[in-house]
């Protein structure tokens, strides 16, 4: 009996020996590489994240549209690069308020240029026998006027002349009124004036003309830039995405169907 409870010792003691070497030969388990951090989107936030986490959300942006690019632009020079963040849209925005309001300014004054031509004609053009400037052509009529000193020229036709009477300039002669322009040597300084004045409306005109051509110019540039430069943002955000995946961190967002119904989670893998 002794001798049996002796051995009972000694084998429970090889046993607690062993156990220690047992536990060294088991395989060790596998380091943690990856983590998984799930909320349901809109139900809470995250607090003191850590400056990694902090700056990969950062990376985590939405790509532009460079169609949408374009037309924002195409309309308002400028904002398609503002869609993007890029503050030089705002020249573009300053381009357009310029030029527009320099060629409405232009406009303005070679209109007023114009109605000043043609008041200079009403006042100093007298007719001969019947005739109104009510049944003048306000542009062909009134130019031709000042380019002759009477109506008695080789533009005229017969439709023209039973529609502007017959007339000439006031400080014309009068026995010279009939006679064919082409064989008048006088000018006329009303008639001068006028011309000059017709020639700086014109000059105006085409100048404001020009303007507008450019500000035209300003929104087709604006628009092919911000569509070149919003598909240089998303190359940018890509390769960005791609060095934190390579630093190890991935951000996605997932969709998650275990609880039944589908929830949007955001998950965080990390590689060590």
């Amino acid at each position: 009996m002794k001798s049996k409870t002796q051995i009972l010792i000694i084998v429970l003691l090889l046993c607690i020996a062993s156990g220690p070497c047992i536990a060294s030969e088991a395989p060790r388990a596998p380091l943690f590489t990856v983590f998984y951090l799930d909320s349901a989107l809109g139900s809470r936030t995250l607090t003191n994240q850590s400056s990694v986490v902090m700056e990969a959300t950062q990376e985590f942006q939405a790509r532009k549209s460079p169609n949408e690019a374009f037309l924002y632009s195409l309309i308002i020079p400028g904002m398609g690069q503002l869609y993007t963040g890029a503050k030089r849209g705002y020249l573009y925005a300053a381009a357009d308020v310029v030029l527009l309001g320099t060629y409405f300014f232009l406009r303005n004054n070679a209109s007023n240029t114009r109605e000043d031509y043609r008041d200079v004609v009403r006042q100093h053009v007298t007719f001969i026998g019947p005739g109104s400037f009510e049944d003048w052509d306000p542009i062909e009529d009134f130019e031709h006027a000042t380019q002759y000193e009477t109506w008695n020229h080789v533009y005229d036709s017969a439709e023209t002349r039973a529609r502007t009477g017959k007339w000439y300039w006031a400080d014309l002669d009068p026995n010279l009124k009939n006679e064919p322009d082409l064989d008048i040597d006088f000018d006329s300084r009303y008639r001068l004036e006028a011309f000059d004045l017709r020639q700086q409306a014109n000059d105006t005109f085409q100048l404001a003309r020009t303007i507008l051509g450019v500000a035209i110019l300003n929104h087709v540039v604006s628009a092919v830039e911000a569509r070149i430069s919003t598909k240089h943002f998303n190359t940018r955000l890509q390769n960005r995405l791609t060095q934190a995946q390579i630093n190890g961190l991935e951000i996605n967002l997932q969709t998650d169907i275990s609880a039944g119904t589908p929830v949007g989670v955001l998950v965080l893998r990390k590689r060590f």
